[in-house]
């Protein structure tokens, strides 16, 4: 599948940046957007770039929050 990318604002790179790491140099994130939709099990390189899938066309104003995904969740 094809994947993008999207470069997040300031705003929630310092919120990961304060969180730990999934593994070397990402985080496995959950996504809010403000429609309430939730993008599960994306990742997010070096705490600024979010891996979308080639169906998603989100841009940055769409995302209420970005969490740490739960380790139980697979």
């Amino acid at each position: 599948m094809q994947t993008h990318t999207l470069k997040l604002p300031l705003n929630f790179t310092t919120g990961l940046l304060n969180l730990p790491e999934t593994g070397m140099g990402y985080q496995l994130v959950k996504v809010v957007l403000k429609s309430g939709k939730i993008l599960h099990q994306h990742k997010v390189i070096n705490a600024e770039i979010l891996m979308l899938e080639g169906n998603e066309n989100i841009k940055a104003v769409d995302i209420e929050a970005i969490e740490l995904e739960s380790k139980s969740k697979k």
